[in-house]
């Protein structure tokens, strides 16, 4: 490259100037554009649209004081520039304007200060324009490049268009924008790119508009935005109905789009196809902090589509989605913190596991069956201070809540004690029970098989245990939560008490329950004779053969009648119920010699004491509070 500073070097410059660059010279002298034929890109270098870069970069540094270039700076369109155009830490005079040019080498300007750049349309191998200062826009829309184009450490004082440009670099970045400064708009709308847009580390004052583009990186990352600010968000969808309508050709990416650690303004990517990279993730949104919505409605992910740890202040919508991720997550949502609502609504899974586990949100909206089943579900942890709709206990919330809460056969209780204390803070207290009632269900259930798998070699002996002690406390007192079933177990017993006395009372196998009475000799001759000796002994019968007394009569004279009356109702609840003493089962003893019920009650008033006793403890220690219910 020679380096040109006077108008004697441009004259002497290899047989001077061309007429095609004396004319360029005369535009630039006067501040006109100099469109060359009828300024569409060139394909080959002819006499009348080739301008040497050494020229180009005389011009384009303002000449000299005896060619001086207008303020506006040179405006070149249709031309074909042979060499290197180096501009490297260079100070370039008014705007830079080439469109629809034909670089045939890439163009260098690292660390240059220029006052507007305007490349649009034209096509070069390549851009090193790290470090450089551009004071207004940068124009590269429609750009065709085949190598990076490198605005790393670049400060833009304006917006940076890439319209519609074909950046076919496959490996590698195809736009690097690493560090840099942007002040204005990210404009990718409809571009076309092979290799990764490098974001990482800049500052976008405005959006990142991707709208309608195509994103075919061959490597991980087709953007790659960590740790970078947007403070006029993403767009990779329109956000108006209006600009919606627009729309010819919807946003698809096939490659990561990484904006971990990003601060955005807001993720719009409606109706966008998302397929992942060698990474295996879609979109990756982890420990982002987004300050507004992110739009994933109408979203098509093949891949981890990632927003773990990331803070949204806005509305995070999932709806009429497509989730496909056969290695792994489909949707990873652990640890987000959502100011807004959480919609999830007609999402279609395919394939992969959704994961809320420690996440956050201020409002759910959903439609329970749209989630997935059981092992693809993980909800440890996911907290929400408010359902929108229908709160209930509804079949399809139960199943949801079930499916959230397994992994593998261990349980998780925390999605159940969640909604509960939802149900509970908004005066659902019946579907709270019902809902910690299921939890403890599950809970003991889970335990047993996890000893089974365990081989424990007590594992079948502790589990009978368990399953029995199990079936006792949610059967009297539903593990705490329905603590007057116990009264209802308590009814059941002493009917099981007053049935059999009944029967025994009739078939004459109760005795009085006192030594001295059996031995008497009133009782031993009643006893040796009559089958009903105790019915005749207290005046209830006749004696058999007596026809001179009446019941009434027999009734004042009877040897017994003095003792306590047998009452099979307080016999009953004397042998099921140990703090209630009504003194029947002092006075009466089941006899075992007389009759079958006899003998049958005498064995089941020990069992139906036992009974007794412990579904009254279990009872009055779940209304106490012993038992807990939380």
């Amino acid at each position: 490259m020679t380096v040109l500073r006077t108008w004697a070097k441009v004259e002497a410059f290899d047989g001077g100037p061309t007429d095609t660059e004396t004319e360029l010279i005369k535009a630039c002298k006067a501040g006109e554009r100099y469109e060359i034929g009828r300024g569409t890109l060139p394909g080959t270098a002819t006499p009348e649209n080739t301008i040497r870069a050494d020229i180009l970069r005389y011009l384009i540094l303002g000449g000299c004081e005896d060619c001086p270039v207008d303020l506006r700076g040179v405006w070149l369109v249709g031309g074909f520039i042979t060499g290197p155009l180096n501009l490297d830490f260079a100070t370039a005079h008014g705007a830079t304007q080439l469109q629809n040019c034909t670089l045939s080498h890439a163009l260098a300007s690292g660390q240059t200060h220029f006052k507007m750049v305007n490349l649009s349309g034209s096509g070069m191998p390549g851009w090193a324009a790290h470090g450089a200062r551009i004071d207004g826009n940068l124009f590269i829309g429609k750009v065709v490049s085949p190598r990076t184009i490198d605005l790393s450490g670049s400060h833009v004082g304006g917006q940076l268009s890439c319209v519609d440009a074909r950046l076919t670099a496959t490996t590698g970045h195809a736009l690097k924008a690493h560090s840099a400064k942007i002040e204005g708009h990210v404009m990718l709308r409809k571009t076309h790119a092979s290799g990764t847009i490098n974001l990482v580390g800049s500052s976008i004052e405005g959006q990142l508009n991707l709208e309608s583009a195509v994103l075919s990186c061959t490597g991980p990352y087709a953007i790659l935005a960590s740790d970078t600010r947007i403070d006029g968000g993403v767009f990779l969808h329109p956000r108006t109905q209006e600009e919606k309508d627009k729309v010819k050709t919807p946003f698809h990416c096939t490659g990561e789009i990484r904006l971990n650690g990003a601060t955005i303004g807001g993720l719009y990517a409606q109706q966008t196809t998302l397929v992942a990279g060698s990474t295996g993730q879609s979109l990756s949104l982890g420990g982002a902090t987004v300050n507004g919505p992110v739009r994933l409605d109408g979203c098509d992910s093949t891949g981890e589509l990632l927003i773990a740890g990331s803070r949204i202040s806005g509305r995070l919508t999932c709806e009429r989605m497509v989730l496909q991720n056969e290695n792994g997550h489909a949707f990873n949502g652990q640890a987000i913190r959502v100011d807004h609502s959480f919609v999830w609504k007609k999402v279609n899974h395919v394939a992969g596991a959704v994961s809320l586990n420690g996440a956050h949100v201020a409002e759910l909206d959903d439609h329970p069956d749209n989630w997935p089943d059981s092992d693809a579900l993980f909800m440890d942890g996911f907290t929400y201070d408010r359902i929108k709709g229908t709160v209930s206990t509804s079949p399809e919330r139960m199943d949801w809540l079930k499916a959230g809460s397994f992994f593998g056969i261990e349980f998780r209780p925390q999605p159940y004690s969640q909604y509960a204390k939802f149900l509970r803070d908004t005066g659902h207290d019946e579907d709270a029970r019902h809902v910690l009632y299921m939890r403890e269900k599950l809970r003991r259930a889970s335990a047993r098989n996890q000893l089974s798998a365990s081989g424990h070699s007590f594992a079948v002996p502790l589990n009978i245990w368990a399953r029995f002690w199990d079936i006792l406390l949610r059967w009297v007192v539903g593990y705490g939560h329905y603590p007057f079933n116990s009264v209802a177990v308590l009814a059941v017993l002493i009917c099981c008490a007053i049935v059999p006395a009944h029967y025994a009372w009739e078939e004459g196998s109760l005795a009085p329950n006192a030594g001295p009475l059996l031995v008497s000799a009133e009782w031993t001759s009643l006893a040796r004779v009559e089958t009903h000796p105790a019915a005749i002994w207290t005046g209830d019968r006749l004696p058999s053969g007596e026809t001179d007394l009446t019941l009434a009569a027999w009734k004042e004279a009877a040897p017994g009648r003095d003792w306590e009356t047998f009452n099979r109702y307080a016999y009953g609840f004397d042998v099921v119920i140990p703090i209630i003493d009504f003194g029947q089962t002092d006075a009466w003893a089941p006899s075992t010699t007389r009759g079958p019920v006899g003998w049958h009650l005498w064995w089941a008033r020990w069992v139906l004491s036992v009974m007794g006793w412990i579904v009254t403890a279990l009872g009055a220690a779940a209304i106490t509070g012993i038992i807990r219910r939380e």
